[in-house]
């Protein structure tokens, strides 16, 4: 069972609050490596009254779920308790913008009973009309390596190894490479190329001059503007960003912007395994398939996959 030593004598509950982790924050790797948290003390362990689900996400090409909690009095979740400073206990909680912090208590494998904070879904579940979904198999693998990185109780270990995850239908993938075929025949677009400084412009601050644009491996996708897409993808190549996430890595550390060091070579889909060629499709088609338009390439990723 992983656990932390006893914090340092300066560590108090003026400077540092807990927070429990069933989801993404599950990990101690996840949290100090991608998420960049100094974790003082970490235990695993229950809290009882729970029940561990998964929510519909943003965007149901890619990442179609989250792990959420709904009430359940003859259940336990299982997970992790992590001690953090103030200020980056803020910090997640921003992150977690979906979850409120309600104060419950955790007990750990050991008996010891800490009361830490629990993320809970704003929107409650509602039986009989609340939905839900599957998860990605990067997200799904995330809870499975940080349950066994933690040493988590066996029988919730099989549990989500249990849970399946998502597969992009067959006709969804079909639409997606028509969509593509229809950019290279298409005379008016096929011969289109942008610089990342170009791209750079459309990064949504002013739309009515460059329509938001993201890019995704070597395509151009200019954004429907109806749809919401996370400010870090406006006017710039996600590749590195998107294989980050499906890595584990930090994407604050490792998410490189045009006019930053090692920007360039952008990463060769040569080198990537299939599960992740198959994320950068997926993440695609969650434009695509929401309005998005191929209207260029991206030269200098072109330049840099020979």
């Amino acid at each position: 069972m992983l656990k932390l030593p006893p914090p340092p004598p300066t560590t108090t509950a003026a400077t540092h609050k807990w927070r429990f982790g069933y989801g993404s924050n599950l990990g101690l790797k996840t949290l100090r490596e991608k998420k960049n948290l100094s974790v003082d003390r970490y235990h695993v362990g229950i809290i009882k009254g729970y029940e561990l689900y998964f929510m519909p996400g943003l965007n149901e090409y890619v990442e179609p779920a989250w792990a959420a909690i709904r009430p359940s009095p003859d259940s336990e979740l299982h997970g992790s308790a992590f001690l953090i400073p103030n200020a980056e206990a803020e910090g997640l909680d921003r992150q977690e913008g979906g979850y409120n912090v309600e104060d419950i208590d955790f007990t750990t494998y050991d008996g010891e009973v800490i009361n830490v904070g629990l993320y809970v879904p704003k929107k409650p579940y509602v039986e009989g009309s609340s939905s839900e979904a599957i998860p990605s198999y990067r997200y799904l693998k995330l809870l499975k390596d940080g349950a066994r990185e933690g040493g988590l109780a066996q029988h919730w270990l099989d549990m989500l190894d249990s849970v399946e995850h998502h597969i992009t239908p067959p006709h969804i993938r079909e639409k997606t490479l028509q969509l593509i075929a229809e950019f290279h025949s298409d005379d008016t677009r096929k011969d289109e190329l942008w610089s990342a400084e170009k791209l750079a412009q459309h990064d949504g601050s002013d739309p009515d001059n460059f329509p938001t644009c993201t890019s995704i491996m070597q395509y151009v996708v200019q954004i429907n503007k109806e749809k919401w897409i996370f400010g870090s993808w406006k006017g710039h190549n996600v590749t590195r960003r998107n294989l980050c996430q499906f890595q584990g890595k930090s994407l604050d550390t490792n998410d490189i912007r045009h006019d930053e060091p090692g920007y360039r070579p952008l990463p060769k889909l040569g080198e990537c395994s299939e599960d992740e060629k198959e994320y950068l499709m997926q993440s695609l088609e969650g434009q695509l398939h929401r309005g998005g338009k191929i209207v260029a390439q991206l030269e200098p990723f072109l330049a840099d996959q020979s």
